[in-house]
């Protein structure tokens, strides 16, 4: 289990919590961090690979999901890639 971190230090920091998942050894935590904080720390595999699971959805919204589970992805001029597994999505 990770660290608990004591919010007394920080309770003039926004801070956002609520189910995370780790991209890479697919771990579910609940966490707290920073408003604004992109990448989490996982407490199993100490990697940040973590994102909060329901960070921003909009409802009603398709959700788009790649095969390995991420739905977080990286977009260049020639489309969007997982960050996590490298695949090109298609379907869009």
């Amino acid at each position: 289990m990770g660290d608990v971190v004591s919010l007394a230090t920080h309770k003039d920091d926004p801070h956002m919590t609520g189910k995370a998942r780790c991209i890479a050894c697919e771990h579910e935590f609940v966490s707290v961090a920073p408003v604004g904080a992109k990448w989490l720390t996982c407490p199993n595999c100490q990697g940040e690979k973590a994102l909060l699971k329901f960070s921003c959805l909009v409802e009603g919204a398709a959700h788009w999901e790649c095969n390995c589970g991420n739905d977080l992805f990286h977009a260049t001029k020639d489309g969007f890639y997982c960050p996590n597994c490298g695949v090109w999505q298609k379907g869009f």
